[in-house]
């Protein structure tokens, strides 16, 4: 059976996979959105630090070891995270508003993307360890985005201590070290990290249904009456976000970046093809929870404007993400 769209046909089996990988993300994030108001929103704090200091770097370190490091794929989502946000912060003076007032910098969550309490999840789901791999550099490069632009536009400086305050970057070095510098240990050493692997392993995956879990508490606090205030910059993260991840994944085929000359080897065809779909869903993804937590970090409530962007950001992308999958589905992995 073969659904088709008018552009495109998509067996019905392929529909299927692409929701059961999705459709459990949501209903986490909605439990999430359940255990904020039955806690009364008293404890996220704890969450978010449990997540940061504990299963998170359990998550990377256990992800990244084991992986070959690849500078080139490192740089490749590196620039691409760049130019996004560098477009987004254009895009959102230009054609929401430059925002400002006394509560600082409405349109945070117009540029940054949610690139962990989504992605992370989201990539590994639809992806893999592979995924989750690329999904975690992503991260890495919006977050330390977040700290030096984000924190610019807010308060006219950077905040790049507080990138390196939490473990999550140095999690990604020691694994990174760890998997380009193997050291020989004796068997009952190798034994030992073995055990610690495996109960590393075992934290790691813990983290991702916090992740959504903390994505989605804070959800309830948001008033509906802010949807009204955030239709512009909401919009402008959920439609202008994939278009820059598909510009981007076009940009870096025809400039030969990821290219697809023929004579490939199948696993780097896999790869680099995996680089790609990754863009175009770390691209797609709603707005991040981390902006709204600068601002908080900051003494600063986040304004309607900021907050109306976050609701309808979520509440598109539930049909935008499942949309970017389907494109990835058909243009990164053809059949």
């Amino acid at each position: 059976m073969v659904t088709d769209t008018g552009f495109f046909s998509i067996n019905a089996t392929e529909m299927l996979m692409i929701l059961r990988g999705y459709i459990p993300t949501v209903l986490v994030v909605a439990i999430g959105v359940l255990v904020g108001k039955l806690d009364e929103f008293r404890h996220q704090a704890t969450l978010i630090k449990l997540i940061d200091y504990v299963f998170l770097p359990c998550l990377v370190f256990s992800a990244l070891h084991r992986h070959p490091f690849d500078l080139d794929e490192l740089l490749q989502i590196g620039v691409a995270v760049a130019v996004m946000v560098s477009l987004s912060t254009v895009a959102a003076i230009y054609l929401v508003g430059d925002g400002r007032g006394g509560a600082g910098w409405n349109h945070l969550a117009t540029i940054f993307m949610s690139s962990g309490t989504i992605l992370l999840p989201l990539a590994y789901v639809l992806f893999g360890n592979e995924g989750l791999v690329k999904a975690i550099y992503f991260h890495l490069f919006v977050l330390l985005l977040l700290h030096t632009l984000g924190a610019h536009l807010v308060k006219g400086s950077s905040n790049l201590p507080s990138f390196f305050k939490v473990p999550f970057p140095y999690a990604v070095a020691l694994a990174i070290g760890t998997a380009s510098l193997p050291v020989p240990a004796s068997d009952n050493v190798l034994e030992l990290g073995w055990l610690m692997e495996k109960g590393i392993q075992i934290a790691g995956l813990g983290a991702l249904p916090l992740l959504l879990i903390n994505f989605g508490y804070p959800l309830g606090l948001i008033k509906l009456s802010a949807l009204r205030k955030g239709i512009a910059g909401g919009l402008l993260r959920i439609v202008g976000g994939p278009l820059l991840g598909l510009a981007v994944v076009y940009l870096y085929r025809h400039g030969g970046w990821l290219s697809m000359e023929k004579g490939y080897d199948i696993l780097t065809f896999i790869d680099r093809r995996t680089t790609e779909a990754l863009l175009m869903l770390g691209a797609s993804m709603p707005s991040s929870h981390h902006a709204l937590r600068m601002e908080a970090g900051e003494g600063l409530i986040a304004s309607e404007a900021e907050s109306g962007t976050f609701l309808v950001s979520v509440v598109g992308s539930t049909v935008t993400v499942i949309t970017v999958v389907f494109i990835i589905d058909i243009y990164i992995f053809p059949h």
